[in-house]
């Protein structure tokens, strides 16, 4: 007899497979176009490493190698979470560098929000088809990119996915750890921990019980935040150096969801070369796309999703800059779950969808590999 291979397993397949067909592929373009070695002062020096380490990854290798602050340098690496350079810096010495030891946490940790997504899934919808498409929308998303690189994005989808099945489960003290290990990684992870408070309300309504001890789970990633932000006013003096970081290093500013939009419009118009004026211009698909999602979840009072994406794309939306937009919507997990469902009735929405995030996924995997701007 034949065994069918667990969820989870096929899951880890899937995206392993996956992953190592974009690392061949970043290696491939990037050898054709005759991308020299990198000559950036955090580059590893073995170029087919540094394939996948560019932009934001200079960041998190000089934390991971430094620290967040030295004599000569005061601003601003403090906009980047702790979590996943800490992560860095305790593997970097049996790995041979933070450079290597960041990737291999970023692949292993797609694999295991993979495996959590599965679980969501499972948990979300009803029909087994469906349960299996949400894993293949989510593995073709465009900034697909960016999970096998030395960024954040990978971890942070493993904890805030982890998080999220443990609490469908009412498993709530493993809900927080992840929940604690997202907020650690990124600021978004705030924002799951609302998400989370809500399925917990919920969950209470409509169980009609009384809290118990598990209650309590929020303190975890309340501690986490808490500690970060403690950290940072002892060394800066200040308990909102993380905005400050953002403001100084980034030139970001909140303002009126229209006037960003107006402002967006300029940046595409503006834009010194064909290539910027595209990216900035699925920049802006990624917010719209956002928007409509969050409509979309409401409709259909899925409040705890609500919760989550309510801030996720509203900080966007009121922002100054909505570059990297396309990373952050990796993470807006609900859109895979009600595109799979929707798809059960109308089956070339799939189709639609896949073959959309592969043009753009494709895009994107150029522009990286090439070292253009695109997210």
């Amino acid at each position: 007899q034949v065994r069918t291979p667990s969820p989870g397993r096929s899951a880890a397949t899937i995206w392993a497979a996956t992953r190592g067909g974009l690392v061949a592929l970043v290696i491939l373009i990037a050898a054709l176009a005759g991308i020299p070695g990198e000559t950036h002062p955090w580059r590893d020096g073995r170029w087919w490493l540094d394939r996948f380490s560019y932009f934001d990854s200079y960041h998190f290798v000089r934390i991971a190698t430094e620290g967040y602050f030295t004599p000569a340098r005061s601003c601003c690496d403090q906009a980047y979470f702790p979590g996943y350079p800490l992560a860095m810096r305790a593997a970097a010495p049996a790995l041979s560098g933070p450079t290597l030891a960041g990737w291999i946490i970023a692949l292993v940790a797609g694999v295991l929000a993979a495996v959590a997504f599965s679980g969501v899934a499972r948990q979300s919808l009803s029909a087994p088809r469906a349960q299996r498409r949400a894993l293949s929308l989510l593995a073709p998303a465009p900034a697909g990119v960016y999970t096998v690189a030395v960024y954040s994005e990978s971890l942070f989808l493993a904890a805030a996915l982890g998080a999220w099945w443990a609490g469908l489960k009412q498993r709530w003290w493993l809900a927080g750890l992840g929940a604690a290990l997202a907020v650690s990684t990124r600021v978004t992870g705030i924002f799951l921990v609302l998400g989370l408070l809500v399925m917990y309300a919920v969950s209470l309504r409509q169980s009609r019980r009384w809290p118990r001890v598990q209650v309590l789970w929020p303190l975890l990633p309340a501690l986490a935040l808490g500690g970060w932000l403690a950290w940072l006013r002892l060394r800066t003096g200040s308990w909102d150096a993380y905005r400050e970081a953002q403001a100084i290093g980034w030139k970001r500013s909140t303002m009126a969801p229209w006037d960003a939009l107006v402002h967006q419009f300029g940046q595409i118009s503006g834009a010194g070369d064909n290539w910027l004026q595209v990216s900035r211009s699925i920049d802006l698909l990624a917010v719209v796309g956002g928007v409509v999602l969050t409509v979309i979840v409401l409709a259909r009072h899925r409040w705890a999703e609500a919760a989550y994406l309510i801030p996720s794309v509203g900080v966007i939306l009121t922002g100054s800059v909505w570059e990297s937009a396309p990373r952050y919507a990796l993470a807006w997990f609900p859109a895979y779950l009600i595109l799979a469902e929707a798809a059960e009735r109308r089956r070339w929405l799939w189709w639609l969808t896949v073959g959309i995030s592969l043009l753009l996924g494709a895009f994107m995997v150029y522009g990286w590999a090439t070292r253009r701007w695109v997210a």
